[in-house]
């Protein structure tokens, strides 16, 4: 493992907060890339997610400023502006602004203020974590060779898949983190077992696949097995815009096609009868089962917030030395992407 470099002041805040947010419970994500339409818009310094209750979910951004003049008032703009527009439940501003104004301007716009006194408190009791390394070393870590792909630099790579949060916590979402998985098993594979960036960024990923399921199924547990089942699998299948709107595209698609040379080819009767069997091939079953288990629904943000873990790990472990409950989820995970499960656990 590469030498941790000194933090700087900034980051060694939000290191602490990071970690005092996740010893409440919280599932945290630092420096979220936010863009629009592939334009770097901002950076969300932490983005926190909790499982308040069987129906209930928190998201919340929190902004960090440890600065001289950290213009808090300003901050206390930007974070609404960021709280309406990713249509998040709060935001957070933590500052070394002692100010009483500040926390009033704060709390008169939604907004919640921890001031300089206790940042300080929380830097002092959890700036040195030496369970886990930081998000710094954790990028250093990154800046190795893809043995697939020579194209893919892992640290963007990363930075692309955290942005996934924020815009599609939803089936969408997990189907695209679904097939970023797959290529970091494969990765690892390729490299004989060698490659411990992989690994890192595998966890990683799944925490966030599991993270994006557990909000999209956050309305489920209350209905029967069999319920549960159709509803993942649908999502699984047809991501967000669901079946009825799945079906709308292929039929236009394949009205567009009947107008073409191409009908001359393939019959409408054809093309429908070949999408149906492509859709019914998709082995969503394989997750819905698995996934709409009670025991395993119910623990699904806590699965993330221990692969989350084992990411940023000081002594990384590798898949096979995994809990056996993790295992189960990496098991899985390969049955649906059709990689023997053997070959990485």
């Amino acid at each position: 493992m590469m030498a941790e470099k000194k933090p700087r002041k900034g980051q060694t805040a939000e290191e602490a907060l990071r970690y005092y947010f996740q010893k409440l419970g919280f599932f945290v994500v630092r420096d979220v890339p936010f863009s629009y339409k592939r334009i770097d818009v901002t950076d969300v310094d932490l983005w926190l997610y909790l499982k308040s209750s069987t129906l209930g979910r928190e998201r919340i951004c929190v902004d960090v400023k440890s600065k001289k003049t950290p213009q808090a008032l300003e901050r206390v703009f930007w974070s609404k502006g960021l709280r309406e527009i990713l249509d998040l439940d709060r935001t957070i501003i933590a500052t070394t602004d002692n100010r009483k104004e500040t926390l009033d301007f704060g709390a008169a716009h939604g907004v919640t203020v921890l001031q300089g006194k206790f940042l300080q408190r929380v830097i002092k009791n959890y700036g040195n974590n030496f369970n886990r390394i930081t998000e710094e070393l954790f990028l250093e870590n990154l800046k190795t060779v893809s043995i697939s792909n020579s194209n893919v630099f892992w640290p963007r790579f990363y930075r692309e898949v955290k942005s996934n949060l924020l815009m599609a916590l939803n089936f969408s979402g997990c189907n695209f983190l679904l097939q970023r998985i797959l290529f970091l098993i494969e990765e690892f594979l390729a490299s004989n077992k060698t490659s411990n960036a992989s690994v890192r960024l595998l966890y990683a990923l799944v925490s966030y696949f599991l993270i994006t399921l557990d909000y999209s199924s956050r309305f489920i547990p209350h209905l029967d097995v069999t319920s549960r089942k159709d509803v993942l699998s649908e999502g699984f299948r047809y991501g967000e815009t669901g079946k009825e709107r799945a079906k709308e595209i292929v039929s236009t698609t394949l009205q567009l096609l009947s107008n073409t040379s191409r009908a001359d080819l393939f019959s409408r009767a054809m093309l429908e009868k070949e999408i149906d069997k492509q859709v019914l091939e998709y082995p969503a079953e394989i997750l819905s089962e698995f996934f709409s288990k009670p025991e395993v629904l119910s623990q699904i943000f806590s699965f993330a917030c221990k692969f989350e873990q084992i990411s940023y790990t000081r002594n990384l472990i590798q898949p096979h030395e995994c809990p056996s409950e993790l295992k189960a989820i990496l098991g899985v995970l390969c049955d649906f992407l059709k990689v023997d499960r053997r070959k990485l656990i």
